[in-house]
């Protein structure tokens, strides 16, 4: 089982999405997975420092989610936190690319589950209320 604590971080009704290098054509929400008993907001915190120099101004939860992970056949367990950011989006360590995707794009093929199946239709439903 692969945990994994995940941004959604909305601007301009789009959601930032990130590429590995080891997957470049696949996207994904930015994060990564606990690291030494660390909470769910210190892995966040430390992962969007490191994949992309973020710093974190406010979260709230928006959920969590199990499916199986994008790369194989293992299962995936997703804490996903709408984020609010400083700073631009700077790619580092194993993150290849980002892009700002439209909430509303019905174009989700290379997206992951925990996009597609998650948070996606969380923040439609927040935006239509």
């Amino acid at each position: 089982m692969i945990k994994k604590i995940a941004a959604a971080i909305v601007k301009d009704n789009k959601i930032l999405v990130v590429s590995k290098k080891k997957y470049p054509d696949q996207f994904m929400l930015p994060g990564g997975k606990p690291e030494n008993n660390e909470t769910e907001l210190e892995t966040l915190s430390r992962e969007l420092q490191e994949e992309l120099k973020l710093k974190i101004i406010s979260t709230k939860l928006l959920g969590k989610h199990e499916t199986i992970s994008m790369f194989g056949t293992e299962p995936l367990t997703i804490t996903v936190f709408l984020t609010e950011v400083m700073g631009e989006p700077t790619p580092d360590t194993e993150i290849h690319s980002y892009r700002w995707i439209d909430i509303d794009s019905p174009d989700t093929k290379l997206l992951g589950s925990g996009i597609t199946e998650f948070a996606l239709p969380l923040l439609r439903e927040k935006a239509n209320k």
